[in-house]
């Protein structure tokens, strides 16, 4: 029954005595009992008014998120609040709140302490951990210092917000950097926008491009907008970059397959190309060989007729052969193993063998030594005449020895020819001696007729033989024109001018050979049509780049691309190949006009662009010459970013500029930093002698008024007049200001100091007396202006004095009471004075010391 009559107040069944007892409880004593009654107690407010009086910000928290009463969460906000914010004076340590802000993620913390914290670190780490726009908006308006509000201006990044700043903001700084915000936001919200248009431009540009035909110009064009849309990629849609993905795709697949099929193209030409000199070099070493081949160069024949086997042989393994190519090439290649084969057999001393061998021997081949045919005998020569006699007999004398040469060599070709022309003479003329010498030499015209018989029809039945079996053959059209004009060239050699005795065997041998040309006319109209076609695509290409050159706003055109143009358009028009060039003259003359236009246009932009890099290069000749390094770098900067945008040029012409800029440019900064290093240098020198005053200057007034005297302070005064405050940093700026400042009131209070010594001094120096009535209400007096408490027995007189002196004091007197205290002092004539009063006096006079 007891405990209950004297249970704790905290306990009590009325919700105020609790509360009440709540406020007496001892935070850090009594913390738990604290937690537990802000947790437990059935009553709100006595809930709050328990977390209100917590130090635990553990405990706190919890209460924030656990407790379902608005007001006591609300408390435990607040309280948490303040011990962060250091208004409590139990509360937790610098260090810890610091720590606490760094790692709190409480927007509404974090702002009250950055209002309202007590010290100015605390404030800055919360603006820090503060990441809420409105909040920091806030805190740049009506934050606790300069400082403060233009670092939290500097962590916003909302237009809505920043305009606000620059409309109401109350700082210099604060405004200028929301309005440098706003601007350079502005530009970049442009800059955003022209690069999604120009994104935009180029995916389409993309899509049209991987849809038109490949020409010689597609790739160009497709480098030129790849390299763009990397620029802009970063700054498109995503519908924009889908489009551009899918088009560099397609247009990459057709740039592979179009690649894919010339390198298969390639290896076809290179392999029917490799089949056809092979075959070429067979012929041709038939053509070359000699007598002297086979005593000679037998062994290097042999080795020569293998190579050209293994070319043709490996050429078909990468190309398939068609069966007339293959039969040709077996034949010719056989023919050369039997040529070598009886070319071995030769050098044997068997006169049978020989025989046989030379029989076997081809006649158009020349034969070795051994095996050389004998040559047919030559008529006997006619009697001679005097030379008189022959010179006067005919005037066509000439022309019968030219007949009789050509007969003794077994020219048949070439004296039929003669013989024709002698005959006609006769038709003409009835020249008896000419007759007569045709006479003479008609027999030995019939033996080498007879020997022409013997020897070239064989020879001719070969070559129809020949020209019959490429009809219907399987050799390639070219191949096939090829033979049929070597077995043309055959026949000419054969022929004699006697055409009556060669027309039937070139009856058959023309029936045959306009029979096997009949398919290369459909090769040679198709290979008329992929000329016509070729034909087609130069003149397409050329008005390609006629449009081009046409549509080109040559002003602001974009000569890297241009160049890029006129570099790959020679290179395509190589490509189409092959055009008739008859056919082709015109076109090409357009195409090389075209060209012509773009190379002046070009060369005039370049000329245009050199021109300028040599006028700035001279701008920046002069900025180095210049004394004013400071603003020689600034016109350098500016003359940097017109260098960029100058005209562009290939990078051949270019270098040379660029490279003669550049060191001018290095130069000049290099010449600037030297400046600023030898500036940093002086100031840091002027800085340190300028603290060092300082410092000397505040050891000097750390020393009390009394030891001072005018002088010293003047000459320290003139000391800080003669210092730069420019280089002395802001903390020695701050120093000096409040250095000065203290000068200037001690020089200030220094006359004032003295009249209150020398008041102190004559009251002690009084000699003992009694106390007077003028001496005792000058000691209240005193002790009233002094604000001190006077004796019980003194305050009536005190008062007395205090309502004396109330009509001078509402006409708004405003002398200071150390002033009228001293005046009141001085006043008094010297003379004793009581001990009592006199303490009195020193007392007031102490509790007013200046």
């Amino acid at each position: 029954m007891f405990g209950k009559l004297f249970k704790p107040r905290w306990q009590h069944r009325d919700a105020a005595v609790r509360k009440a007892a709540v406020d007496t409880l001892d935070p850090q004593q009594q913390a738990d009992l604290l937690a537990s009654l802000a947790r437990e107690d059935t009553n709100e407010e006595v809930r709050a008014s328990a977390t209100r009086r917590l130090l635990d910000l553990t405990a706190l928290d919890t209460l924030t998120r656990d407790s379902h009463s608005d007001v006591v969460r609300e408390a435990a906000s607040e309280r948490m609040m303040a011990l962060l914010a250091g208004a409590v004076s139990d509360g937790p340590d610098l260090d810890t709140r610091l720590h606490l802000l760094r790692h709190t993620g409480n927007a509404r913390v974090l702002y009250h302490v950055t209002q309202n914290g007590v010290d100015s670190e605390s404030r800055r780490t919360a603006l820090t951990s503060l990441s809420d726009a409105d909040s920091l908006c806030d805190v740049a308006l009506h934050g606790h210092d300069e400082a403060l509000r233009l670092a939290a201006a500097q962590r916003l990044e909302s237009a809505e917000h920043l305009k606000r700043l620059a409309k109401e903001g109350r700082d210099k700084r604060v405004v200028r950097h929301a309005r440098d915000w706003l601007r350079d936001h502005q530009q970049a919200e442009q800059d955003r926008r022209k690069r999604e248009q120009d994104g935009a431009a180029v995916a389409e540009a993309l899509r049209q491009h991987a849809q038109r035909a490949a020409d010689g110009l597609y790739q160009a064009r497709l480098q030129q907008l790849e390299q763009r849309w990397a620029e802009l990629a970063k700054h498109a849609s995503e519908e924009h970059t889908r489009t551009a993905t899918q088009a560099l795709e397609q247009a990459h697949q057709r740039l592979a397959r179009q690649a894919a099929e010339a390198r298969e193209q390639q290896a076809r030409e290179a392999a029917l190309g490799e089949r056809r000199a092979a075959l070429a070099t067979l012929r041709q070493l038939l053509d070359d060989v000699t007598e002297d081949t086979w005593d000679t160069q037998l062994g290097a024949l042999r080795s020569a007729i293998g190579t050209q086997e293994r070319r043709w042989l490996a050429a078909a393994e990468e190309l398939p052969v068609e069966e007339g190519e293959r039969q040709h090439f077996q034949q010719l290649l056989e023919q050369w193993r039997n040529l070598i084969a009886l070319a071995e057999q030769s050098q044997s001393e068997d006169r049978e063998l020989l025989e046989t061998l030379s029989q076997r021997w081809p006649r158009k081949i020349p034969a070795p030594r051994t095996l050389r045919q004998r040559p047919v005998p030559d008529p006997e020569p006619a009697p001679t005449r005097p030379a008189a006699a022959k010179a006067g007999s005919s005037a066509h004398q000439g022309l019968v020895v030219a007949l009789r040469r050509e007969l003794q060599k077994g020219n048949l070709k070439h004296a039929n020819r003669l013989w024709l022309k002698a005959e006609a003479v006769l038709e003409e003329e009835n020249d008896v001696w000419l007759s007569k010498q045709l006479q003479r030499l008609e027999e030995r015209r019939n033996e080498l007729r007879d020997w022409h018989a013997f020897a070239a029809q064989p020879k001719k039945d070969q070559l129809c033989e020949q020209m019959e079996a490429l009809i219907g053959g399987d050799l390639d059209p070219e191949e096939q024109a090829s033979a049929i004009q070597a077995l043309h060239d055959e026949w000419r050699e054969l022929m004699s001018s006697d055409q009556d005795q060669d027309q039937a065997q070139w009856d058959r041998f023309k029936a045959a050979s306009d029979q096997a040309y009949e398919p290369c006319r459909a090769h040679f109209r198709e290979l008329d049509g992929q000329r016509a076609e070729n034909l087609r695509r130069r003149e397409q290409l050329c008005r390609q780049l006629a449009d081009f050159v046409a549509a080109q706003d040559w002003q602001r055109a974009n000569w890297q691309a241009v160049w890029e143009i006129r570099r790959q358009a020679p290179q395509e028009w190589k490509s189409i190949q092959p055009v008739r060039f008859t056919d082709a003259r015109d076109v090409q003359k357009r195409f090389s006009t075209l060209l012509s236009a773009i190379d002046q246009q070009l060369e005039g932009a370049w000329r245009e662009a050199e021109q300028q890099r040599q006028n700035m290069i001279g701008e920046a000749e002069a900025l180095l010459a210049q004394e004013d390094l400071d603003g020689a770098t600034r016109e350098a900067q500016q003359l940097q970013k017109r260098w960029r945008q100058a005209g562009w040029l290939p990078p051949g012409r270019h270098r040379p500029h660029q490279k003669r800029f550049r060191r001018i440019m290095d130069d000049l900064f290099g010449a600037r930093q030297a400046r600023m290093e030898q500036r940093r240098t002086e100031l840091e020198e002027k800085q340190s002698e300028g603290l060092a005053v300082l410092e000397q200057v505040a050891a000097a007034l750390e020393e009390p008024l009394a030891s001072q005297d005018e002088s010293a302070l003047r000459d320290q005064a003139a000391a800080l007049n003669e210092l730069d405050e420019a280089t002395l940093g802001r903390p020695g700026q701050r120093q000096f200001r409040r250095l000065r400042d203290q000068i200037q009131e001690r020089l200030a209070a220094l006359p004032r100091w003295r009249r209150w010594q020398r008041a102190v001094l004559g009251v002690e120096a009084s000699p003992d007396g009694e106390p007077s009535e003028e001496d005792q209400t000058l000691t209240v007096a005193l002790e009233a202006l002094a604000g001190i408490d006077s004796p019980e027995h003194a305050r009536e007189r005190r008062l007395g004095w205090q309502l004396e002196q109330l009509p001078r004091a509402m006409k708004g007197a405003n002398t200071s009471p150390l002033d009228e205290a001293l005046t009141l002092l001085e006043t008094r004539p010297d003379g004793p004075l009581d001990t009592e009063l006199a303490r009195r006096l020193q007392a007031a006079l102490q509790a007013m010391q200046p």
